[in-house]
């Protein structure tokens, strides 16, 4: 006995049940774009709110604190910021001293901010009025301020002395690099850059700062000690061309051991095939033909993690060469690995 062939669906349904699905769409779609609507005004509302917060809380921060001061306004302000600003540097200073400062710091700088740009000439005014060398703990208090009062004035102020021409201090354009990765990100790139490409340890280099029509550094910004720091905050800046000026740093002769051993390091970190050549030459003449056996094992552990298994023969040779223990060691260990 044959079973009964299944009549075919009907067109009529076939296209009913497509319809259908069809409108269950579009108004999933008209859902999730009104729920996505509704959330963006929410967000946008309660950004508002926080604005608004943020300046009651503010307004009466600064009442506060001119109840508490000699003087009112900016003044009383700036009085209260060079108080506080030694505390937070002082080894004498307690843990909850240290604390209570703290939080007053920051109090005076929200303060600042509902004065806005009232207060500009004050606290510009105070700057010009201190010296680098001997100020430095108020002035980095002081420049945060200033940023916070007016953004294009205050980064415009930081890339004078990021730049070594104004209060020329290594100290200060440290700071100021680190107050513009956290205000202006794209300039803190720009000028970290320029600085790597332009200056070393030595000072700048004349021909390279007017090929990019860049102010000469004060001789007195120059860090012969420190110019590594420099390379630090702008890997720190996360330049799209990090891994070009890097490199661009390691092949000049002119750095000293500890800026070419921070590119070393992150160059190895990012894995640069393109860096292997300069690391190993790095590794066979160090800066100066100091023979820091640290150093060499941070050129031997970048090449192992660029290169892997591909590095044996230049590890086998350097373990031929090798007159320091601890550099023999190493070699053996990364030989030991890949055997």
């Amino acid at each position: 006995m044959t079973s009964a062939t299944p009549a075919p669906r009907p067109p009529l349904l076939l296209f009913a049940a497509v319809l259908a699905a069809a409108g269950g769409l579009l108004w999933a779609s008209l859902e999730i774009r009104g729920l996505r609507a509704s959330s963006d005004a929410l967000t946008a509302s309660v950004t508002a709110s926080q604005q608004k917060l943020d300046q009651v809380l503010a307004e009466v921060t600064r009442i506060r604190l001119e109840q508490s001061a000699d003087q009112k306004g900016p003044q009383g302000l700036l009085a209260k910021l060079q108080a506080y600003a030694p505390m937070l540097v002082s080894a004498r200073t307690t843990a909850p001293d240290y604390a209570a400062a703290e939080k007053e710091m920051l109090a005076i700088l929200r303060a600042f901010e509902s004065l806005g740009a009232d207060a500009w000439p004050f606290v510009r005014g105070r700057i010009a009025e201190l010296s680098a060398d001997k100020h430095f703990d108020e002035l980095k208090w002081l420049l945060e301020a200033a940023m916070r009062l007016d953004a294009k004035a205050g980064a415009e102020l930081l890339q004078q002395i990021l730049q070594g021409t104004y209060l020329p201090n290594p100290r200060l354009r440290w700071h100021a690099a680190n107050l513009l990765l956290r205000f202006d990100r794209p300039l803190a790139q720009r000028l970290l850059r320029q600085i790597l490409e332009t200056e070393s340890s030595r000072g700048p280099n004349l021909e390279r700062a007017a090929a990019y029509n860049l102010p000469i550094p004060d001789p007195a910004a120059v860090s012969q000690t420190g110019f590594f720091n420099f390379v630090i905050h702008y890997i720190r800046s996360e330049d799209p061309q990090i891994e070009d000026t890097l490199l661009m740093v390691l092949t000049r002769n002119e750095h000293d051991l500890l800026t070419v051993q921070e590119c070393v390091e992150e160059l190895g970190r990012r894995k640069s095939t393109r860096a292997v050549a300069a690391i190993e030459r790095a590794f066979q003449n160090p800066p100066a033909r100091v023979d820091n056996p640290l150093f060499l094992i941070k050129c031997l552990d970048a090449l192992d993690a660029i290169a892997s298994k591909d590095a044996v023969p230049f590890f086998e040779t350097a373990q031929r060469e090798a007159t320091d223990p601890r550099v023999a060691k190493r070699l053996g260990e990364l030989l030991l690995k890949y055997r």
